[in-house]
């Protein structure tokens, strides 16, 4: 992977995303712009389906009521990253909610007091992640979230020091600028020479992803820099005949138009757009149909022999 110090003004300028947010030996990292989605159309959308408070996942709803924080109101971004080694990622939540509140709701779960380098740590056990969570308070409005103390603290302290400086993939530094709602980025190569089970079954070496919107269209870059032009090409050949492939259903064919695809030496390049606006309307067909199959399903399993007995 090449080393990208010209993508420091692009990623500074994707705000509120924050290149120090990362420590300097991250090798991925997925950045959701919570602000960003909320002002475009399609991520409005997306965060309006469901109210933190009628949940249907009890964990959720219980957070939300306890705490009230609601996270199509109250986050602002959202920052994974690791080093490619299992249980070693790290998240970082910028947020308006009440730190002291989300404390509380903890210990009452459970948690353990703790710190780790001075900052305050919450530590409980977690069935769904099957192992030991570690919470950090750094300041207001920040939550940092890692299975590993030492991570924890070198994310603390990489935090808006901008003298920590990641080795990003400069594959980044090409995309679309802007304000993108997802950025995103990997050294797959560090990253399966790290684990080994994530090794990648085509030869990608490092790859980035920006998804954005503008003027009322969504708008999907992404570059993937292979091992060798000749993966590249293979690469190319297989993403056009996914596109010939979909593109013979008719409901599908219009989403397929605008896919760009191009490789230059042993980078493939792919774009995608479409009309936010087209994209809700299908969003909001989707989940019509859906409850009419649910209320389809019902309906047959009320008509059966017995049913409500």
């Amino acid at each position: 992977m090449r080393l990208a110090p010209l993508l420091l003004p692009l990623a500074a300028a994707a705000a509120p995303f924050k290149p120090a947010d990362l420590t300097s030996d991250a090798k991925w990292f997925v950045h959701v712009d919570h602000d960003a989605a909320r002002a475009s159309v399609v991520g409005a959308k997306a965060l309006g389906i469901t109210d933190d408070r009628t949940c249907p996942v009890p964990e959720i709803r219980a957070f939300a009521e306890a705490t009230g924080f609601d996270a199509r109101r109250d986050l602002v971004a959202f920052t994974a990253y690791g080093n490619g080694q299992p249980r070693r990622a790290v998240g970082v939540i910028r947020h308006l909610g009440d730190n002291l509140k989300v404390g509380e709701y903890l210990k009452a779960k459970g948690a353990q007091p703790d710190l780790v380098d001075g900052v305050p740590v919450l530590c409980f056990e977690s069935e769904q992640a099957g192992c030991k969570l570690l919470v950090a308070f750094p300041r207001a409005g920040v939550l940092v979230v890692s299975m590993s103390p030492a991570d924890l603290a070198s994310a603390c302290a990489a935090l808006d020091n901008a003298a920590v400086v990641a080795t990003l993939p400069a594959e980044l530094a090409g995309l679309a600028g802007g304000a993108p709602i997802v950025l995103a980025g990997s050294d797959m190569a560090a990253v399966a020479t790290a684990n080994p089970r994530a090794r990648m079954p085509i030869p990608v070496s490092s790859g980035a992803l920006a998804v954005s919107e503008a003027s009322g269209t969504l708008a999907v870059a992404s570059a993937l820099t292979f091992k060798d032009a000749q993966s590249a090409d293979a690469a190319l050949r297989m993403v056009e005949g996914m596109k010939a492939m979909t593109a013979r259903r008719p409901e599908m064919a219009k989403w397929m138009e605008s896919l760009k695809s191009v490789v230059q030496d042993n980078e493939l390049a792919l774009q995608w757009s479409a009309s936010a606006s087209a994209l809700v309307a299908e969003i909001d067909q989707g989940r019509a149909r859906w409850q009419e199959m649910k209320a389809r399903r019902a309906s047959k399993g009320s008509a059966l022999p017995g049913a409500g007995r």
